[in-house]
């Protein structure tokens, strides 16, 4: 995991019809049996054939093998999926493998039947894996035009000094300026980007701005999944940058807009 997988990583949307080497797939397999969440919440995975489980997108191209994921419903289960499932769409990245994320343009019903989902659980997301197409079909590409895929908000408008009331720029935001960078890098739904971040001498706080729409129950707060692959990146970038922490739970008091929601705080060690 670093920074340059990274930056590397891009959704993939149409495959080529090539079945995955079967020594790639174990090392997958091996991956996610290991890939842990944040917060003590676990997460389960499902590697998913679809020609034999019957699951689909109608905007994937070529796939064959798909991997969901899903936790019991609980606090903080949503940061820790977008956490652990992030982790894993990169070490696909690092295998030459394509991933995307996708949670509502699925056939969710054959992927909760296919993973057995119970009452209690959820399933946020999904992902495709495999080998990317040559060219991108033309409804991929009117799909990234469209979500803006490829833009991202400024610096100075993400990210602030203290409290909300002071822009932090990338010139003044010191040993902090390669994990908030590749917090912009992060996927989210729609490309909304809703992670803000306040930066103190040694720790950074980390906000939900919350949008209408993102709250369902079978998908839960996929926001929060959003801050969960923020804080992913996060620490790939700190550790690169030889910052050791960890994250925590303690709401600093800063204040905050309505539509704001305090999400966790990545801590140095002394």
């Amino acid at each position: 995991m670093n920074t340059e997988i990274i930056k590397k990583r891009i959704s993939v949307r149409t495959y080529k019809e090539q079945e995955i080497a079967q020594e790639t797939l174990e090392k997958v397999k091996s991956f996610i049996e290991q890939d842990k969440g944040l917060f003590n919440v676990p997460i389960t995975f499902t590697i998913l054939d679809a020609n034999k489980t019957g699951v689909s997108s109608p905007v994937i191209i070529g796939a064959n093998t798909y991997i969901a994921a899903k936790y019991k419903k609980q606090k903080n289960a949503e940061i820790s999926l977008g956490y652990a499932f992030e982790k894993l769409v990169l070490y696909a990245t690092s295998l030459g493998l394509g991933t995307v994320w996708l949670a509502a343009i699925i056939d969710r019903k054959a992927f909760e039947k296919a993973i057995d989902l119970k009452k209690d659980e959820v399933m946020p997301v999904v992902t495709p894996i495999g080998y990317a197409g040559e060219k991108r079909s033309l409804r991929e590409s009117m799909m990234r035009k469209g979500m803006k895929s490829d833009s991202r908000i400024p610096f100075d408008q993400l990210f602030f000094q203290d409290n909300f009331e002071k822009p932090l720029n990338t010139e003044n935001s010191d040993l902090w300026a390669l994990p908030l960078e590749m917090v912009r890098f992060a996927p989210s739904a729609t490309n909304k980007q809703p992670w803000r971040a306040v930066v103190e001498k040694d720790r950074v706080h980390f906000y939900e701005k919350k949008a209408k729409g993102y709250e369902r129950a079978s998908t839960g707060d996929i926001q929060k999944v959003d801050l969960g692959i923020a804080l992913c990146h996060f620490e790939i970038a700190a550790k690169e940058s030889g910052l050791q922490g960890t994250f925590v739970q303690k709401d600093p008091g800063i204040s905050i807009a309505e539509d704001m929601e305090y999400i966790a705080s990545f801590v140095l060690e002394v």
